[in-house]
C-alpha cells in the first residue's frame, strides 16, 4: 500500500526517475552518455518522442523552419551543435551539400550515424563538452544550436559562442536559442524547473537554464559577433554573423539583412507555440501543487 504521506509524483518527476540523471557526474559527456546508453531514453530526452516514428515526425515538423530561417541551400555546409540522435540532422542533410553534427555524447553520435547511414553527406563528431574541437576552421556556411544551450552553464555556453566564430565562414549565419527568463512563459518554465529540482543536490548538470536578452547581447558583443536579428519570444533567438577582414562592416551587414530578413520569421516562436507551452507549464505546476507565479499573458518582465 502506498504511504499516503508520500507526495504524488508529477509526470516530469516520473520521467526523471525513468531516465538516469547522473547526479554524480561532473561533466556533460558522462551525463549524456548515461542518458543515451538506452536508445529510447535518448529519444525521450531529446524531445519526448517514444519511438522512431515520433522522432521522425518531430524532426520533419521543425527542420523546414531551420532550412528556411538560415537560407540553407544545396551548396551549403551546415553544422549543428548538439546534434543528439540527428532528429533534425536527418531531415536537414538532404537540403545541404554537407551536414556536420557535433555532440558531446559518443552514444548519441552512434545513434545519429546509424539513423543517417543512408545519407553520404552527413558527418558526425563526438565533442569534448567545452568547444568545437574536431570541427575544421571555416567549415560552415550555417551553424545552428537548437534547444541545447539551454542545458549549459553560462561559462560553457559562452565558450561555444566564441568557438562558433572560428568554424563559421565570414558572412555565414549562426543561430541558437536559450530560455528567456524575462518572458512570462520563460519564467513559468523556470518555475517548473524549480519545482522539479527542489534542492541543489537534486539538480543534474543537464537541467534547463535561463538567460536574458541583455546577457546574450553582452556575450555576443564581447565574442565579436554582429547581431543581424534577435527575437525575444519565450526564448532568446539571435541570428549573428561576422564580417570578412577589410570589408566595410555596415554596408556588408545591411546587404545580409536585405538578403535574409524575410527568412527569419520562420525561426520565431509563434503565438500558438506560446499557448501550447503555457498550457503545458500550467499543467506541470498544477501536478506539483503550485500556482503560476506570473500570468502567461503578462508583458515582458523586468
Amino acid at each position: 500500500m502506498k504511504d499516503m504521506a508520500e507526495p504524488e509524483r508529477t509526470e516530469q518527476e516520473r520521467l526523471q526517475e525513468r531516465i538516469p540523471r547522473s547526479l554524480g557526474a561532473s561533466d556533460y559527456k558522462s551525463v549524456w552518455n548515461a542518458i543515451a546508453n538506452v536508445r529510447e531514453h535518448a529519444f525521450e530526452l531529446v524531445d519526448e518522442s517514444t519511438s522512431e516514428e515520433q522522432l521522425v515526425a518531430s524532426g520533419r515538423q521543425l527542420a523546414p523552419h531551420l532550412v528556411r530561417g538560415l537560407g540553407i541551400t544545396t551548396n551549403a555546409v551546415v553544422l549543428e551543435i548538439g546534434c543528439g540522435v540527428a532528429r533534425l540532422g536527418r531531415e536537414i542533410a538532404p537540403h545541404a551539400r554537407e551536414f556536420w553534427g557535433l555532440d558531446v555524447s559518443e552514444n548519441m553520435v552512434a545513434i545519429a550515424r546509424e539513423r543517417c547511414a543512408h545519407l553520404p553527406n552527413a558527418h558526425f563528431v563526438a565533442g569534448n563538452g567545452r568547444d568545437l574541437a574536431g570541427i575544421p576552421t571555416g567549415l560552415a556556411d550555417a551553424v545552428y544550436c537548437h534547444a541545447v544551450m539551454i542545458h549549459m552553464d553560462k561559462e560553457d555556453l559562452y565558450s561555444y559562442i566564441v568557438d562558433a566564430k572560428r568554424v563559421l565562414k565570414p558572412g555565414g549565419l549562426f543561430y541558437f536559442d536559450v530560455w528567456n527568463l524575462a518572458h512570462p512563459i520563460g519564467w513559468l518554465r523556470w518555475q517548473v524547473e524549480r519545482a522539479l529540482y527542489r534542492t541543489k543536490a537534486d539538480r543534474p548538470l543537464h537541467r534547463n537554464q535561463f538567460s536574458t536578452a541583455q546577457e546574450i547581447r553582452a556575450m555576443l558583443q564581447v565574442a565579436g559577433w554582429e547581431v543581424l536579428h534577435l527575437a525575444e519570444t519565450m526564448m532568446i533567438q539571435p541570428v549573428v554573423t561576422h564580417v570578412p577582414p577589410g570589408v566595410e562592416g555596415e554596408a556588408y551587414l545591411d546587404a545580409l539583412r536585405a538578403r535574409y530578413s524575410s527568412c527569419w520569421e520562420a525561426l520565431r516562436w509563434q503565438p500558438g507555440d506560446h499557448a501550447h507551452m503555457a498550457a503545458r507549464m500550467t499543467a506541470h505546476l498544477a501536478e506539483a501543487g503550485r500556482r503560476p507565479e506570473v500570468s502567461p499573458d503578462a508583458p515582458p518582465l523586468g
